[in-house]
């Protein structure tokens, strides 16, 4: 599906979310962000939960490595943590909470 283009009019605010949107090229498109940490023991098994085709559950199993490493190498050179205006830990679903860090402190 085609959407066609349209301009925001003055004073609109766009939220917008995706992976990897704290690179060092990116960094200066957004006037705040939000980073959402969850540790792979958490993320890996939350995703292989949607169904067949999602991965295994185990964060070292083999066909994780790319997701995992992924992130990694994101989270060494893109530092998420210390650009986010807010970081917000989302390891409970239930019970999400800000999280500590030299952006919200």
């Amino acid at each position: 599906m085609d959407t066609p283009e349209r301009q925001a009019e003055p004073g609109s605010l766009l939220l917008l979310d995706g992976l990897f949107l704290h690179r060092p090229e990116l960094r200066d498109v957004w006037d705040d962000s939000v980073f959402l940490h969850v540790d792979f023991e958490v993320s890996v098994p939350r995703g292989a939960s949607r169904g067949p085709g999602w991965g295994s559950p185990d964060p070292l199993a083999g066909s994780n490595r790319r997701y995992v490493e992924g992130h990694r190498l994101y989270f060494r050179e893109s530092e998420p943590g210390k650009y986010a205006g807010v970081i917000v830990d989302n390891n409970d679903l239930e019970a999400p909470f800000f999280a500590p860090g030299p952006s919200v402190a």
